[in-house]
C-alpha cells in the first residue's frame, strides 16, 4: 500500500455530495420521473389504474360438467401421476394454468398442464377429488 493515500471522511456533514445509486431517486432528479417512481408499487402505463392487479382467475368449478381423474404410470419413467381431464371440453385451455396453480398450492405437490389436461404428481386422486368437490366441482369421476 506503499503511494497510496488514505482518505479522510469527515463526520461534521461538510462532506461531498455522494452519488445517488437509487434508480427512481436519480430519474427524479433529471426529470424524468415523477414523485412515484421508485417506490414499491408496478409501474403502469398511462390511462391503467395502478390498484388493478393482472392476476389469473381460476374457472368455476361448478359451471364444468364431468372431471375425470386418473392415476397412471405409463411413459412417466415409472413415477406415478394422476391426470385431471375434462371430457367434452369442460374446461377451456386457457383456464387451466390457474387450475393447475390453485391444485399446487392446495395439495402441496406439482402440478402442470400438458396436452390439454392437469397433470398432478403423485397419486393423489383422493385428496384431488375432495378439492374438486369443495371448489364446487359436481360430478368427479375417479378411474378410468
Amino acid at each position: 500500500m506503499a503511494g497510496k493515500k488514505s482518505r479522510r471522511v469527515p463526520v461534521d456533514g461538510s462532506a461531498e455530495k455522494v452519488a445517488n445509486t437509487v434508480l427512481g431517486d436519480l430519474l427524479r432528479e433529471h426529470g424524468l420521473a415523477g414523485a412515484e417512481a421508485g417506490s414499491c408499487e408496478n409501474a403502469a402505463s398511462p390511462g391503467t389504474d395502478k390498484n388493478v392487479v393482472k392476476r389469473e382467475i381460476s374457472p368455476d368449478l361448478a359451471g364444468v360438467g364431468k372431471i375425470v381423474l386418473r392415476v397412471q404410470r405409463k411413459g412417466r419413467g415409472g413415477k406415478t401421476v394422476t391426470v385431471l381431464s375434462t371430457p367434452g371440453g369442460g374446461l377451456v385451455p386457457a383456464s387451466l394454468e390457474p387450475l393447475a396453480k390453485d391444485i399446487r398450492k392446495a395439495l402441496g405437490c406439482g402440478a402442470r398442464v400438458e396436452d390439454g389436461t392437469v397433470v398432478i404428481q403423485g397419486e393423489n386422486s383422493e385428496r384431488a377429488e375432495k378439492w374438486l368437490r369443495q371448489r364446487g366441482a359436481r360430478q368427479v369421476v375417479r378411474g378410468s
